[in-house]
């Protein structure tokens, strides 16, 4: 039998870095989806007024951003798919830290 290798060693890493990374992300942003129900029916204030509604302000962008990504690389212009794969593995890679930014910035811009 032949040793055909579909992608390389350094490259397999690097998706399932990227996979965990994913997870991450989007373990976080249900954590504080949960966090934000629960505490919105327990003290009766409005979804926006929990400290985790600007995390998943920040989960929404990120999701919006890599739907937008993957919408690119439909884009048969190879100029074109080598830069929007470039973001899409950066925002991959980054998205529990732009989350965590994102909703850091909003509860303290409404004081929360």
């Amino acid at each position: 039998m032949s040793d055909i290798n579909i992608i390389d060693e350094e490259l397999a890493w690097m998706i399932v870095a990227g996979l965990l990374s994913a997870a991450v992300f989007f373990l976080i942003f249900l954590y504080h989806v949960i966090v934000a129900h629960i505490k919105s029916n327990k003290e009766k204030i409005k979804f926006k007024d929990t400290r985790s509604y600007g995390y998943i302000i920040g989960g929404g962008a990120v999701m919006g951003f890599e739907f937008f990504c993957l919408l690119l690389l439909l884009v048969k212009n190879n100029s074109v798919q080598e830069i929007v794969t470039l973001l899409f593995t950066v925002v991959l890679f980054l998205s529990p830290v732009m989350i965590g930014l994102i909703g850091f910035y909003y509860n303290r811009s409404k004081k929360l």
